[in-house]
């Protein structure tokens, strides 16, 4: 925080010099298109800073400071998926599961189009066993265009919901989707012989984390 507030101090010390330097009938307005560039120079400037800030107080384990930096992030600039989902991430590993939630709630209200912040709700929900949750996020992760990793998280949650037909309806999908996927493959392979009682069930979940396999 320290760094942030040096550095809008330097900001300000500067504006004040570069309007000192000009008599006042000289100062102009400046075209919106290039306003417009500068304040994105400068909120990206600042969540540099913040950035480096979290990273800091991560390493420490200063998990307070990671969560309040995270929340200043998206208030620079509401698009920074980063800075919800890890700041939710952090909430969820204090056990402090509403305020997690509700941080993703907030980041998918400001970037609904992005598959990313449903990517990693879902694992949440995921990580708490609770799939049937997981299952709607993971959906949404794939109508947004999830890279294929995390498109193996919808039909897989689905299994462990008890969803059965539907894992398998989804894996195939999938499977068109990607016809080169050997996961897929084994997964379908699988489905129908258990729904057939042809074999006996021997999937594994993915393990929790913060990525897929």
């Amino acid at each position: 925080m320290v760094r942030i507030l040096a550095a809008a101090f330097l900001l300000c010390l500067s504006c004040a010099a570069w309007a000192g330097a000009k008599p006042s009938d000289e100062v102009k307005p400046i075209p919106a298109a290039e306003a417009e560039r500068r304040s994105a120079e400068t909120a990206d400037f600042l969540l540099d800073l913040l950035a480096l800030s979290i990273d800091t107080h991560w390493h420490a384990g200063e998990w307070e400071d990671c969560v309040r930096l995270c929340r200043q992030s998206v208030e620079v600039d509401p698009h920074f998926v980063q800075g919800y989902t890890d700041g939710a991430w952090v909430l969820a590993n204090l056990n402090r599961d509403g305020e997690a939630i509700a941080f993703y709630q907030q980041g998918i209200e400001a970037n609904p189009d992005q598959s990313e912040i449903y990517q990693q709700f879902g694992l949440f929900y995921h990580r708490r066993h609770r799939y049937s949750e997981a299952v709607e996020q993971f959906r949404r992760a794939v109508d947004h265009n999830a890279p294929r990793a995390w498109q193996h998280m919808y039909p897989s949650a689905l299994e462990l919901a008890g969803r059965k037909q539907e894992a398998l309806d989804e894996w195939r999908a999938l499977l068109r989707r990607f016809p080169g996927d050997d996961v897929a493959k084994m997964r379908i392979e699988r489905l129908q012989k258990e729904l057939t009682g042809e074999g006996h069930p021997t999937a594994r979940a993915f393990p929790p984390g913060r990525a897929p396999a």
